[in-house]
Formats: C-alpha cells, sequence, structure tokens
C-alpha cells in the first residue's frame, strides 16, 4: 500500500507489530538520524502512524482529488509518539453512499480508497457490494422463479434503498453480468479489507422477501408497506416492500442462516452485519401491544443472524430512531433492543451533526435522548452529507469538538467507536481529514492549530491571506450543517427558486478572494487549484441564484430585464461549468463513462448510463427530484442551465412547460456531452467570473 501511495522511491520505514491496548489499536513513530520506525498493533494503525508522520513531519497529504507528497531524501526527526485510539471501532461509509458514489467503481478505484481507509485509521468498513449473487442463490432455493427473483430487484444505482427495504422493482432488472461481476469485485475488496486488519460489516436478513415468496410460502405472514407514502405522494406503488412478521421465526432463521453460510461459502469469514428493519419505514405493530412486538422483532432478526453465525454481532443504523422520532420513544427503542445481549450489537448514531433548526422533525444526538441505547455497544458519528450533495459545507467546530465530549459524559454509556457515514464521498476534504483525526485522539481538536497545520500539508505552505480566509469559512460554509443542500440553479426551474443551506453569502465571497490572494504562492499546487475551483463555483452559485431570482420576478412587467437576468444566468452556469471541467472527478462524463463499463453490449451500457443519470437528477419520483444534486460539469451545462433555458423560453413565449416531460426526454438517450467552454487557468478564469458577477447590475 505504502508503495502504491508514494512511488517506489521513499525512504526506507522500519515496521513492525505491537499489542493492541487492552481492546484498541495503537501506534508507536520515532524518527532519528533519518531513519523513521513505525509500530502498530495492525496494518491500518501502522499505515495511520505513516499517515500521521507524513502529515505532521513531511507537509504531505493524500486525498481523494489528488496528492501533495513532498518526501525529503531521509526521513526528518521526530520524537518518539504513542498514539491509542480512543475507540474500538473506526467505522466507515453508510449503505446509501454504494448508490451515490461507489455504484460504478470498479477494482482500481476501490484500491485506492481501501489505500485511503487505511492511511486515515479506518477498521470497520461496510461492505455492501456482491450480496446479489448470493440472496439470488437463498431465493431460488426457496423455490421462487428467476422471473421473480428479477422483479424484485432495482437497478444499479438505487440498490441501496432496495437492501434497506424501501423498494422494490424500480429501474430493473439486474443482468446477469453485473450480479456477478460484483460477486468478483467483492472477493477482492473483502480480501484486502482483511489483508489490511479491517473489520468489514457484511449484510444479513433484516426481514424483506420478494412478493413471489408469499406464492411458494402462502402460509406465511407478512406486511405490506410504502417508503414514506406521506412524504413521497407519487411514489409508485409497484416499488412496496414486503416485511415478514416477526412471529415467522422459523423462516427467519432459515434465510438468515441460507444467506450467511452462502455468503461466508462465496466471501470468507464476517463477524459484523448490518440488518435495518425500519429505515425510513412504517413500523408495524400493534399499538396496544407496542413494546411486546417491537422486542419480538427485535430478537428475531438477531436469531437470524445467529442462525448464519453463532458468534455474529449485529449492527444497526440509528437513523431510524432519528427519522421517526414521535414513534421511537425511549420505551419504543429499549423494547427493540432488549432481546439482543449488550456486547452482540452495535448502534451506528451517525446524525450528531444535523443542525439544531431541524429538530421539529429530526431528533439528532439520539445518544443522549435514548440513554446511550439501553447498555448496548454504540459508534458516535457524523452523516456530514445527503445524497452526494457536494457543495462546500461541514460544521468544522463540531466535528472537533463532539467526539472528545461524548468520551468525557458521565452519560456515554457503552460507547465503542467513532462512525463517519456521508452518504456521498468525495467532496470536502477538510472535513473527513478532520473527522479522521478526531477518531484518533481523545481531547477536542484546536482548529487555530489545526487548520493551519491542514493548509501546510495540503498545499505547502499557510500564507495569512489563507489563514483569514479559513477564519471567514469557519463562520460561513464551514461553520453550520444541515441534512441536504444545494444551490437555487440546482433546483427544479420555478417561480419562486431558492437554495437549500448552502452559504454564498458577503463574508463566504470574502473568504474566497483571500483565498484567491494566495495563487502566487500556492498557485503550483494541484489541491490549492482543485479548492479554489470548488470554491469559486460556489460563490458565483450564489450570484446566479440571485439573477435568477430577478428574472422570475420580473415577468412579465419588465420583459426585457427579465429576458437579459436569464440569459446572464444560464452564461455563468455555463463558465461554472467550465471551470468544473478542468477537473476529471467533477465531470458527469466521468460518472457515465464508469457506469457504461460495466455492460457486455449496448442496450446494457443505454441502461447503465440511464440509471446513473436517474439517480442524480429525477431519482424516480418528484419529491426526490435534485435530491442528490451535484455541482459537476456536463450537469451544469447540460441539465441545470439548459433545463432553466428551455424554462425561460417556454416563459417568454407565454408556452406550457412540461418539466417531466423535458426531465424524460434528457434521461431516455445516452449521455452524449456538449462541449465544455474552454478554460485555460483555474485562477485567472476565476478572478474573471468573480469581478464579472460584481459588476453586473440587477
Amino acid at each position: 500500500m505504502l508503495v502504491r501511495q508514494l512511488g517506489e522511491a521513499f525512504p526506507e520505514i522500519e515496521i513492525s507489530e505491537i499489542p493492541l491496548e487492552g481492546e484498541q489499536e495503537v501506534y508507536e513513530i520515532e524518527a532519528a538520524e533519518g531513519r523513521l520506525k513505525v509500530r502498530g498493533s495492525s496494518a491500518v494503525a501502522i499505515c495511520r502512524g505513516v499517515y500521521s508522520y507524513l502529515r505532521e513531519s513531511c507537509g504531505s497529504m493524500i486525498t481523494w482529488s489528488g496528492q501533495h507528497l513532498d518526501l525529503p531524501a531521509q526521513w526528518p526527526t521526530a520524537a518518539a509518539q504513542r498514539v491509542v485510539c480512543p475507540y474500538r471501532f473506526v467505522q466507515y461509509l453508510n449503505p446509501c453512499t454504494y448508490g451515490y458514489t461507489m455504484a460504478f467503481w470498479d477494482w482500481a478505484r476501490w484500491e485506492r480508497e481501501l489505500d485511503w481507509m487505511a492511511l486515515h485509521g479506518i477498521n470497520m468498513p461496510l461492505a455492501m457490494e456482491g450480496q446479489e449473487a448470493i440472496w439470488q442463490q437463498v431465493w431460488l432455493s426457496f423455490g421462487l422463479s428467476e422471473s421473480e427473483v428479477d422483479q424484485f430487484s432495482t437497478g444499479p444505482g438505487h440498490l441501496p434503498w432496495h437492501r434497506m427495504g424501501n423498494i422494490n422493482n424500480f429501474d430493473g432488472p439486474l443482468s446477469q453480468n453485473w450480479i456477478e461481476q460484483k460477486r468478483l469485485l467483492q472477493k477482492k475488496i473483502l480480501d484486502r479489507m482483511r489483508e489490511l486488519d479491517m473489520k468489514p460489516v457484511a449484510p444479513a436478513f433484516a426481514g424483506f422477501v420478494p412478493q413471489g415468496f408469499k406464492r411458494v410460502h402462502p402460509e406465511a405472514e407478512t406486511f405490506t408497506l410504502l417508503w414514506l407514502p406521506e412524504e413521497f405522494k407519487t411514489i409508485p406503488r409497484s416499488t412496496r416492500t414486503f416485511i415478514l412478521h416477526p412471529g415467522q421465526t422459523e423462516l427467519y432463521r432459515e434465510i438468515g442462516k441460507r444467506f450467511i453460510e452462502r455468503y461466508k461459502a462465496e466471501y470468507g469469514e464476517v463477524s459484523y452485519y448490518l440488518a435495518d428493519t425500519f429505515n425510513e419505514l412504517s413500523v408495524p405493530v400493534r399499538e396496544e401491544h407496542r413494546e411486546k412486538d417491537l422486542e419480538r422483532f427485535g430478537r428475531t432478526v438477531y436469531e437470524g443472524i445467529l442462525a448464519g453465525d453463532p458468534e455474529g454481532t449485529w449492527v444497526m443504523q440509528g437513523w431510524a430512531f432519528v427519522y421517526d422520532a414521535k414513534f421511537w420513544d425511549n420505551a419504543a427503542v429499549a423494547a427493540l433492543l432488549r432481546g439482543v445481549p449488550d456486547d452482540r450489537m452495535l448502534i451506528l448514531d451517525y446524525s450528531n451533526d444535523l443542525a439544531a433548526d431541524v429538530k421539529g422533525k429530526y431528533s439528532p444526538e439520539q445518544w443522549k435522548l435514548q440513554k446511550a441505547f439501553f447498555g448496548k455497544q454504540w459508534l458516535h458519528g457524523m452523516a456530514h452529507t445527503f445524497g452526494g450533495n457536494n457543495n462546500i459545507k461541514g460544521n468544522l467546530s463540531l466535528m472537533a469538538s463532539a467526539g472528545a465530549a461524548a468520551l468525557a459524559s458521565a452519560q456515554r454509556g457503552n460507547l465503542a467507536g467513532w462512525s463517519m457515514c456521508p452518504e456521498g464521498i468525495e467532496n470536502n476534504e477538510v472535513v473527513y481529514e478532520l473527522m479522521t483525526d478526531a477518531a484518533w485522539q481523545r481531547e477536542a481538536i484546536d482548529l487555530d492549530i489545526w487548520i493551519p497545520a491542514y493548509c501546510r500539508s495540503r498545499y505547502g505552505a499557510c500564507p495569512e491571506s489563507m489563514r483569514k480566509a479559513w477564519e471567514l469559512l469557519q463562520k460561513t460554509a464551514y461553520g453550520s450543517h444541515i441534512w441536504m443542500t444545494k444551490q437555487a440553479w440546482q433546483t427544479e426551474p420555478g417561480s419562486h427558486p431558492e437554495a437549500v443551506a448552502v452559504n454564498a453569502g458577503p463574508e463566504y465571497q470574502q473568504a474566497v478572494e483571500l483565498f484567491l490572494a494566495c495563487a502566487p504562492q500556492l498557485g503550483g499546487s494541484e489541491l490549492y487549484r482543485n479548492d479554489v475551483i470548488e470554491l469559486t463555483v460556489q460563490a458565483v452559485g450564489g450570484y446566479v441564484d440571485k439573477v435568477l431570482a430577478a428574472a422570475v420576478a420580473l415577468y412579465p412587467d419588465r420583459r426585457d430585464d427579465a429576458v437579459r437576468h436569464a440569459a446572464q444566468a444560464v452564461v455563468w452556469m455555463e463558465a461554472m461549468d467550465g471551470l468544473l471541467n478542468i477537473r476529471t472527478d467533477r465531470r458527469l462524463e466521468t460518472w457515465t463513462t464508469a457506469a457504461r463499463s460495466w455492460a457486455r453490449n449496448n442496450a446494457e451500457a443505454a441502461f447503465y448510463d440511464e440509471n446513473a443519470r436517474r439517480l442524480i437528477t429525477t431519482w424516480g419520483w418528484p419529491e426526490l427530484s435534485d435530491y442528490a444534486a451535484r455541482a459537476w460539469s456536463g450537469l451544469a451545462r447540460d441539465y441545470y442551465a439548459a433545463r432553466w433555458k428551455a424554462w425561460f423560453e417556454a416563459r417568454h413565449r407565454g408556452a406550457a412547460f412540461s418539466l417531466d416531460l423535458w426531465q424524460q426526454t434528457w434521461l431516455s438517450s445516452p449521455y452524449r456531452p456538449s462541449p465544455a467552454t474552454p478554460v485555460g487557468d483555474a485562477v485567472v478564469e476565476s478572478r474573471r467570473l468573480l469581478e464579472a458577477c460584481r459588476r453586473y447590475e440587477i
């Protein structure tokens, strides 16, 4: 792993193994006379130790979007250091990440991610790929037909919500080629996770069965549910979910046993199993027997895991408690957990960075409300982003301090780990450097020290303008958090275009100007230029939102001004797109090319292309449209800008505009990107674009 990341010629590192400290990972670093010694309790601990030294002593950084490696001819001296992780588990990934970001990754991309995980000290990743091959075997073994199994599935991008029981029979079925290739990929992923001494979390049976299961077991009692029907009023009924009644204990055990035994036969040993029965679903219990029914549900799901692995541990997302806090009071949660031994369950409480102003609907910080989950092992952490939105955002102050506060709390209960569960990754790299650092220290992080050190490792230096820029960023975009973000230009056209929780105001604009002022010193850094692009796009996006609002408001009284503003908004969106196009990881074409690469023929390629674009645009029905909004080249010019342009043109003509028809037409043909606006230098173009925005009169 070190050779892959550092190259062949880095100075020698002496590596050795040391025991755990109790149940916790530990590493030791010492560098003297040009020699670096790193000792650790696992491969992950050793890799984390090396990366810590690279950051602190060599001013280097390894991230998703690139590297800043400034390796010396011999290692700089560093005093001996011993670091004990305050947690048993450093958990990473959300089931949804396997859709919003990872749906079409190949082994090369997975290998880079596993390296990134090891360097950042992650020892418990979710491992969700390859399960469809096993489920196919299980359902066929019960006598279901291939057609019934196909009808149960979804398209590739939507698999996370099928796996969590939210939807069936949507945008599918999966091809056998897809199922087989993902089986081979999961073998490589799990083998590498084990080589790195990680503790992968595998899937398990949570109670969801195909509709065809009722044909072969007509006596089996099931519940029929739709995913959030009160919110998703247009959700197709064909997506409905079937959950086995918890009284069907023998079926739970037999299905759980067959799945885990076949899973282990295919992929090898695992010990931790993710099973979520009530993820954003109504809980089918009798009100007069609510606690009794919940206890039976919890015990039955757990027994299904035990039937396949008597030593298995049930892992469950705490999101269900957050999302439906009215139902999940203390009595309900305690009842669900009561039938599971404390040391055989892990609850991922990853909603602790939700902003206070969403408490009317959600209830973050469940560990406090639920009395640390009544003795169960739990992991404290953050979600950060939903839908894979890649706007500039994150509550850095909270992330730097919340973990330490929980560790020090007398009410922490059986706190066992730190959890990072974003629905999408490859964004806001400062957030993930900070959160992975927080996972490996007991004390709160002092951002006044950490941010300048971060800049030196990322860009090579932290001049005064950079320091001031980050002071403003911490007050603005990196000073608060909410569950979803997008700018108005990323929303469906309408009479009231509004941004959702994105900060692009005057102080943020000033931060971007200060950041750009560092270009003479830092302009040669790839990571600096990457950040310039994203910071500028959000700043310009704030101006675009204002111009869109003006254009909409001026129809029909000041039609000429409205047309001028609408045209200017489209011009700026296309200019933003040109900036984003500099980065291959910010191109829609990169996403669709990855999707099409899984195909064995043109028909499959077209299917994957459409499914990939549907997930990040319309999703599937109106209430989820633009939920996964991205600031990506290709999306900005060929979808968002083109959609606004078509809407304004219809308004100019006084004609009706069918948003649904426009969007479905765009999705129905394979993506052929239009030419992007050429950009020579990111810094020069950013300055030009911001100056043009400032001069424009509304």
